[in-house]
């Protein structure tokens, strides 16, 4: 089965005052490291960023269609460009996914609207998660009602909650570490020789 790959690079970065997408981490920029762990999955990628920065990676740059909603805005203006019924969403700030995993969020998807990594309540991990394309009159009518909170989507679609833990295979301790400030993206250069 088809699967588009959605990377989400258009947040402001705020707390480190650069598009994180161009940070290196091992040698590679956060953007690179996103496409290859997609690529072992997907079938097509499209980068959901505003900067045309992304432009000379040869890969389909999706600007959204609302501004200034979020997350959700990235989506919706991605999911719109898909054609294929999943989609595999994952924020280039997450670079220590791997391919179990993304497998695992695919097959998961298979028969709900989305499976979405979950730590109870709502803590979830939505920016790394695997959505169907049915979902997008939902996020329209969030969108009209200026609703931008993912969770909130989460409770009235077919949703699968994925408990992530050490129980699976693919797991490591920062399997979802997220860089949003130098602190973050200082500790994964210390991770990096300890993760496979």
């Amino acid at each position: 089965m088809p699967i588009t790959g959605i990377i989400l690079s258009g947040g402001k970065s705020s707390r480190i005052g650069q598009d994180k997408g161009f940070l290196e981490l091992g040698g590679k920029k956060l953007i690179e490291i996103a496409v290859s762990n997609l690529s072992k999955v997907c079938s097509r990628i499209l980068i959901s960023s505003n900067s045309e920065a992304y432009g000379h990676f040869g890969i389909e740059v999706v600007p959204d269609l609302i501004t200034e909603i979020g997350p959700m805005g990235g989506l919706y203006s991605s999911l719109k460009r898909s054609r294929t019924d999943l989609n595999l969403v994952l924020s280039v700030d997450l670079p220590f996914v791997n391919k179990g995993l993304l497998l695992f969020l695919i097959e998961q998807a298979r028969n709900v609207q989305a499976a979405v990594p979950w730590s109870g309540g709502e803590h979830y991990e939505p920016l790394c998660a695997c959505y169907n394309i049915s979902i997008l009159p939902v996020i329209e009518d969030f969108i009209e009602r200026k609703n931008y909170k993912l969770p909130d989507l989460f409770k009235v679609i077919e949703l699968k909650p994925l408990i992530i833990d050490d129980q699976l295979s693919f797991f490591h301790p920062a399997i979802f570490h997220n860089i949003n400030t130098f602190s973050d993206f200082e500790s994964a250069e210390n991770m990096m020789n300890s993760i496979k």
